[in-house]
């Protein structure tokens, strides 16, 4: 698939709308209630009042004498301010729109790209993002799942050759496929409900495909942030902190306050960034049995190795092998979790010869 085409408005549509809410043994967060999402309210659009305060907060004080001849303005809160307000939220998308030009611009500057660069932006929503990033000089390939915002970018930028747009989920995307190959910066301002989801699937793409996924900028829930540069023996280390680290160390560069956001999620969002090395910095022989000892052990993560091992399957025996199983899964490193996935993965699922 092209990244910068002749044709500015270039889309591709690989949008399945029965699979918004696809679900997966791989998720590792953890809702703070059973039955709520903090990032969920209900779908409404702004009010005169909000759309004032947004203004203000971006410097575009101000009311136009007639909404009906005003040309669209450049921002993001223009298209609020000409069309009464962005199409409203929805609960199933996990949808909050960030509205902080400064965090964006903040954003943008961590991930270092320019010109020659490809960003691949998951859910741009309306775009205050987007923005930012085009500033850069860089190609960006944005992934939305919500036809109503493929909409709103396409008004908002007609004639931009480096941005290429694509209504899709972005679990459903072989990603290294959707950029034709090309090396990437991966970032977005992703929902609650996706967010395991996607950085196991974007850890498993690096795995195959070494140097492609370069680096990784995110805004999730605060609480998330922290779990994933959390360090080995902290309470919040967890099984994406064990497994990004193959990788790289994931770091909290930001936080943005909840009410940097429209609506507004009850809690506040953090960003984590994170160079990859061009290959895993530890070896790992079969990618399938080191996940599955992870996760098996943060299970129980309260017991000790030697009482968790036993309910997990397809490992070799461990009984033999040199190592303190009375440590628990918090203080394992990930380049200790790499070791024993060396010594537990039976030889008939090795990829090489140790």
């Amino acid at each position: 698939m092209p990244t910068n085409p002749e044709n500015a408005r270039n889309r591709k549509d690989f949008s399945d709308s029965s699979n918004t809410n696809k679900p997966s043994i791989d998720s590792d967060q953890e809702a703070p209630g059973a039955d709520s999402d903090p990032f969920e309210e209900e779908p409404r659009a702004l009010t005169a009042e909000e759309i004032e305060l947004q203004l203000a907060r971006l410097g575009m004080t101000g009311s136009p004498a007639s909404v009906e001849d005003e040309e669209p303005l450049a921002a993001p809160i223009g298209y609020v301010r000409k069309h009464g307000g962005l199409p409203a939220t929805k609960k199933s998308l996990g949808q909050n729109w960030l509205i902080d030009a400064e965090a964006t611009r903040l954003m943008a500057r961590y991930l270092g790209v320019g010109e020659g660069d490809l960003i691949l932006e998951v859910g741009p929503g309306g775009g205050a993002l987007t923005e930012a990033l085009l500033l850069t000089g860089a190609d960006i390939l944005a992934v939305e799942i919500d036809a109503r915002m493929i909409e709103v970018l396409e008004n908002r930028w007609p004639n931009e050759p480096r941005l290429t747009l694509v209504h899709a989920n972005i679990l459903d995307c072989d990603i290294h496929e959707l950029t034709g190959g090309r090396p990437c910066a991966v970032v977005g301002n992703l929902p609650y409900n996706i967010t395991s989801n996607l950085l196991f699937q974007l850890m498993e793409t690096a795995l195959e495909h070494h140097g492609f996924i370069q680096k990784i900028l995110v805004l999730l829930q605060l609480e998330v942030a922290q779990r994933l540069a959390s360090p080995p023996g902290s309470s919040e280390y967890s099984v994406l902190s064990v497994l990004m680290r193959v990788f790289g160390e994931p770091e909290q560069v930001m936080t943005v306050p909840r009410d940097k956001f429209n609506p507004p999620p009850k809690v506040d969002a953090g960003v984590i960034q994170m160079e990859l090395s061009g290959e895993p910095l530890y070896t790992v022989p079969h990618w399938p049995t080191f996940k599955r000892l992870v996760k098996g052990t943060f299970h129980k993560r309260r017991k000790m190795l030697r009482n968790s091992l036993p309910g997990i399957p397809n490992l070799a025996p461990w009984e033999d092998v040199d190592f303190d199983w009375s440590r628990r899964p918090q203080t394992l490193s990930a380049e200790e979790y790499a070791w024993l996935a060396r010594q537990l993965t039976p030889k008939r699922l090795r990829k090489d010869s140790e």
